[in-house]
This record gives C-alpha cells, structure tokens and sequence, in this order.
C-alpha cells in the first residue's frame, strides 16, 4: 500500500506539472520548420523544470486552459501560480514528431521523468500545439 500511495504521489506531481504541455504558444512564422519548434518544445520545457516565470509568462497564451489527470483544469495563471513548488526529478523529451496544419505546429512524443539517480520513474506520452503567429 505504501509503495503504491508513493507511485500515485510521483504521478500526482508529474501529471499536475506537465500536463501543461498542449497549450497555445505562438511560434514566429519564419520559424515554421521542425527544428524550430523542436527547440521551442525544449525551451519549455527547460523553463517549466527551472521555474523560469519569465519564460512561461511569454509562452503560455493568455486563454491557455490545462487539465491534469484528474480531470481539473488550470489556466496560465495557475499554473504560474504552481511554479513556487520544487520538481524532485528530471525531465527529457523522446521520439518527438512534428507536423504542420496550416497555422498550426502539432508535436507528439514521450516525455522521460526519471529521479535524481536517473532511475526512470514514469514515461508519459504528450501532444503540444503551438500557434503559429502571423504577425511575427
């Protein structure tokens, strides 16, 4: 019971913290090719590990919804909110594809979280959209 109550906990704390991953960051036009979104991916994600408010607070739209796995949902300012709490392990991006639907960069790939040993703690499969901004 004990084991099982920490494993719910390490999922409590991944799917509440990177579920965030669909949301509607704008992506400059000219950037419109793998690599780029590729980096803006990581970017994100390096920002969401390293609590860098700045950076989310650019990239997450101001309309941004994310719902965890329980089902609630959070906007930008909640999950801003959240970023006050420390993340006990490490997160690495897998199998990244990206494709393109007209003003739209949709990527899916696996999200690695392992502890501060390396010791793989949970893999979870994500889908991001970004909107790709026109104006840039």
């Amino acid at each position: 019971m004990k084991e099982r109550r920490g494993m719910l906990c390490r999922m409590t704390i991944a799917f509440s913290i990177f579920t965030a991953l669909a949301f509607g960051g704008e992506i400059p036009v000219q950037g419109r090719d793998e690599r780029t979104v590729l980096r803006f991916e990581r970017d994100w994600l390096r920002a969401l590990v390293e609590r860098d408010r700045a950076t989310l607070n650019r990239i997450l739209a101001d309309d941004f919804i994310d719902s965890n796995w329980k089902g609630e949902e959070r906007n930008k300012w909640q999950v801003l909110a959240g970023l006050s709490k420390a993340v006990p392990y490490l997160q690495r991006l897998q199998d990244v594809k990206i494709k393109f639907y007209q003003d739209v960069a949709v990527a899916r790939g696996l999200n690695m979280i392992s502890d501060q040993n390396g010791r793989i703690m949970m893999r979870i499969r994500f889908t991001l959209l970004a909107h790709l901004d026109f104006a840039s």
